[in-house]
């Protein structure tokens, strides 16, 4: 059977990355050029992000000598919320084997909450789920039961986000398969398989924002994003020392959060308070742990000396940099979000050849992407 191929489209702040692969995992080309028409996360003019999301794509296809249709695309910022919902569904009078088609029809009943119409769901994440309202599972595919229940996360965007991203894509020549939150890319290609199941956190500072997103039983579970990235520490010195950007830039990456000088004691605090910040909002899903959850940081603002130090002094527990698993030739950390992109898609497609043909839900997300192609091919 012939290896489906996937694009893995990573609209950055700084850079639109593409890379290409086949299902298998082999990685065939690679692209970037710095991103343009995107700001905080949302498309600023139509045109020049569509070019810069062109130029990303045919320079992964020029190298893997292949001409892609569809591509996976991320969404992030600080428009990204979760909410949290119950559903049910009567199975039967008597107990009965709970079916895929009862699971899908109790997330349905859960995803029917009352959520503004400017909001699409992203990602639909069961956290656990109830028989008969007293045995607490995570997985009732072929268990007995007469009612079954689910709490639901659900991720959601800006509807208009949604839609620009996916014109932008377009009008550079292809078609969104599917937009999913950066985090959830990016978590499949720095955690492995177990972490994620174990419990996971990763932390992206980047150059305009910092997202975090929590991982539980091999899913993403909760996506936050706080607006304070790389630019807002150079931002400080800029201020205190009344200096061009530039310049601070250059002394941001020369000194860091290490060395003993006016620009760390600028610096730390700022970086401190934004980091218990996060902490607060991580806190009760890192003491619902029994054991620590693997905790990752990425970004460019990540490798500022003494950055990771910093992180583990206020979360007190470790902390390790991001890199690349399963990456092939191809271990530049940079590139995470689109290898994690194209990992999710390639479970799906696998998922596909064992359970075959899956239906294409519609709604608003739905005909604007593929968007979630089986429910419960993706969680079980």
């Amino acid at each position: 059977m012939r290896s489906e191929i996937i694009c893995g489209l990573d609209i950055g702040a700084s850079n639109v990355r593409a890379l290409i692969a086949n299902a298998d995992g082999n990685i065939l080309g690679f692209g970037q050029v710095p991103t343009r028409g995107f700001s905080k996360s949302v498309v600023s003019n139509l045109g020049l992000l569509s070019d810069a999301i062109e130029s990303s794509v045919m320079k992964a296809e020029e190298m893997a000598k292949f001409r892609v249709r569809k591509v996976i695309a991320n969404v992030s910022g600080a428009h990204i919320r979760t909410f949290q919902s119950r559903g049910s569904v009567h199975i039967s009078d008597r107990p009965s084997e709970i079916t895929k088609d009862d699971v899908k029809r109790c997330i349905e009943s859960a995803k029917i909450i009352a959520m503004s119409l400017d909001r699409e769901a992203v990602h639909l994440v069961p956290v656990r789920f109830f028989i008969d309202d007293k045995m607490e599972i995570s997985d009732p595919l072929g268990l007995f039961g007469s009612k079954l229940d689910v709490e639901l996360n659900i991720i959601t965007s800006l509807v208009t986000v949604l839609q620009n991203i996916t014109k932008a894509i377009n009008l550079a020549g292809y078609e969104a398969d599917e937009l999913i939150v950066s985090g959830a890319g990016t978590g499949l290609s720095v955690f492995e398989e177990e972490e994620l199941v174990n419990g996971a956190v990763l932390i992206d500072a980047g150059k305009e924002t910092t997202e975090a997103a929590l991982f539980i039983e091999g899913k993403i579970l909760d996506s936050f994003t706080f607006p304070f990235g790389g630019d807002d520490i150079t931002q400080v010195l800029q201020d205190n020392l009344k200096i061009l950007f530039d310049e601070a830039e250059e002394l941001k990456i020369k000194y860091g959060l290490v060395a003993k000088s006016e620009i760390t004691n600028l610096l730390l605090p700022k970086v401190e308070t934004v980091l218990e910040d996060i902490h607060k909002k991580l806190e009760p899903f890192l003491k619902n742990k029994k054991s620590l959850p693997h905790v990752i940081v990425v970004g460019g603002v990540a490798k500022m000396d003494g950055f990771i130090e910093t992180v583990e002094k206020v979360f007190k527990m470790p902390v390790d940099m991001g890199n690349l698993k399963s990456g092939g030739k191809l271990s530049d950390i940079t590139f995470a979000c689109s290898l994690g992109l194209i990992k999710y898609s390639a479970k799906k497609i696998i998922a596909a050849r064992c359970n075959g043909p899956m239906s294409e839900p519609m709604g608003l997300a739905g005909r604007l992407i593929a968007k979630i192609k089986s429910i419960v091919s993706e969680y079980f």
